[in-house]
């Protein structure tokens, strides 16, 4: 079986990141990879060596019409317009965007500045974290793909929050590599302003903070309310979380971690460490590498969680709702080695 896929936006982080993986699955049939300011170079220009030899095309170019799946790595607000396109041609549609990962319109308003274009789609679409939501991807025709801190944050608490064993506020403390801006002329991302530096950013209100209460809520089946404190690290990719907690029910170190084991048991991309997780071992990866604490002390449950943004925060984890979607081995195409 080989699927048809355009990778639309395909110039920047996460859509280079896309096509390195489509590029090596033996279910797909890159038919188009779209970039307005790449159209006509050579996909090497980008991937380097080893790409597809085809070049990149423009948005409107007739070969996205005919895949069967599209990929939109197109930014937040720019997408939705374009989705509502493709369903209408009976596309099914990984976006990577933020667009269609909020239910409720009126919160994509307040944290995203405008008015959602297509809140009708809000209903349909599945939010794509496997661990979560496998079986609603399974049949889901439009996937919103998740954030990289709501995917690191999520999977450090749906263990305890489905379980009922957190109260209702939590507070996360998360280090993004630059590469989570995306490719940009931006001063704040320049080397000399980002080697050798460390700082706090968009807190209290970052826009990832309701997709995180969104989901831990449903999980935990009330409401749940995330401090939210991201950070930019002097580091190209890669994301650590460190979630704070508190225990609704009496705990010990050792059933929590037989329960996050337990858990997480098939999920053949969240491994659970004896070990204080670290980047270096999930960089260049799908894999999220987690680990419960309890502090005895304090009460406190402390979740550390690393992901690579680029690919588990993104386009790893979108090939990942792809291969559910359609039927492939959930681990095809994205069995890589660490960077």
């Amino acid at each position: 079986m080989v699927k048809t896929v355009a990778v639309v936006g395909a110039s920047g982080y996460t859509g280079v990141e896309a096509l390195k993986i489509l590029a090596r699955h033996h279910g797909v049939k890159l038919l188009a990879a779209s970039a307005q300011t790449y159209a006509g170079k050579p996909l090497a220009s980008l991937m380097g060596a080893g790409a597809p030899e085809m070049n990149f095309c423009a948005a409107d170019a007739p070969a996205i019409e005919e895949a069967e799946a599209i990929f939109s790595c197109l930014p937040h607000g720019a997408s939705a317009e374009n989705i509502v396109k493709w369903r209408q041609q009976g596309k099914v549609v990984f976006d990577l965007s933020a667009d269609f990962r909020l239910k409720d319109p009126a919160l994509y308003d307040k944290w995203y500045g405008h008015a959602h274009t297509a809140p009708d789609f809000l209903k349909t679409a599945v939010y794509g974290l496997p661990e979560a939501r496998r079986d609603a991807i399974k049949n889901a025709d439009l996937v919103a793909c998740p954030g990289c801190y709501p995917t690191a944050t999520i999977l450090g608490l749906l263990p305890v929050a489905r379980a009922g064993w957190i109260k209702s506020t939590v507070f996360v403390s998360a280090v993004s590599g630059t590469s989570g801006a995306g490719r940009k002329s931006d001063a704040a991302y320049a080397f000399c302003e980002v080697n050798e530096n460390l700082y706090a950013y968009a807190a209290p209100k970052h826009r990832h903070t309701p997709e995180m209460e969104q989901e831990l809520s449903l999980a935990a089946g009330k409401e749940m309310h995330v401090s939210f404190v991201p950070h930019l690290g002097p580091f190209n990719r890669g994301i650590h979380a460190t979630v704070f907690a508190e225990p609704a029910i009496p705990l010990t170190q050792s059933e929590l971690t037989k329960y996050y084991e337990d858990f997480y048991f098939a999920a053949p991309f969240v491994k659970v460490t004896v070990e204080n997780p670290q980047l270096k071992d999930v960089r260049g990866t799908n894999y999220c590498h987690i680990r419960p604490l309890l502090d005895e002390r304090t009460g406190k449950l402390i979740v550390l969680s690393v992901i690579d943004n680029l690919i588990k925060g993104a386009a790893g984890q979108a090939v990942q709702c792809f291969n559910i979607r359609f039927g492939f081995a959930e681990t095809d195409g994205l069995l890589m080695s660490p960077v």
